[in-house]
């Protein structure tokens, strides 16, 4: 089981929304894959609504939040954040049926 930092994204989210977004990878090609807008993505990374757990990761000498979205048994999506002087969304990719029934095995037991 993996520990949950949601607790620490609110904070660090209320700190930075002032502040703005950035984007890791071209805006149009990350609303391609996920079939978002940008207005979308920044609505939902600040409400954490269906936000199921939050890892912490520690890449480099970076640390990241992965922010794991549930919006039903066979839909969800999973953003990489990045905290510098503005949010930086890094990457967003969908997760499918399979992923989903497996991560609720290991990841997201309580």
């Amino acid at each position: 089981m993996t520990k949950n930092y949601l607790e620490e994204l609110r904070i660090l989210i209320e700190n930075y929304k002032e502040k703005g977004f950035e984007y890791g990878k071209p805006i149009e090609y990350l609303e391609f894959r996920n079939s978002i807008t940008k207005g979308e993505i920044e609505k939902e990374i600040l409400s954490l609504e269906n936000l199921e757990l939050v890892e912490k990761q520690f890449i480099e000498e970076d640390i990241r939040y992965a922010l794991y979205y549930v919006y039903s048994k066979s839909r969800g999506r999973v953003y990489v954040l990045r905290f510098t002087d503005k949010i930086r969304v890094i990457t967003i990719y969908p997760l499918g049926r399979t992923t989903l029934k497996n991560y609720k095995r290991g990841k997201f037991k309580k």
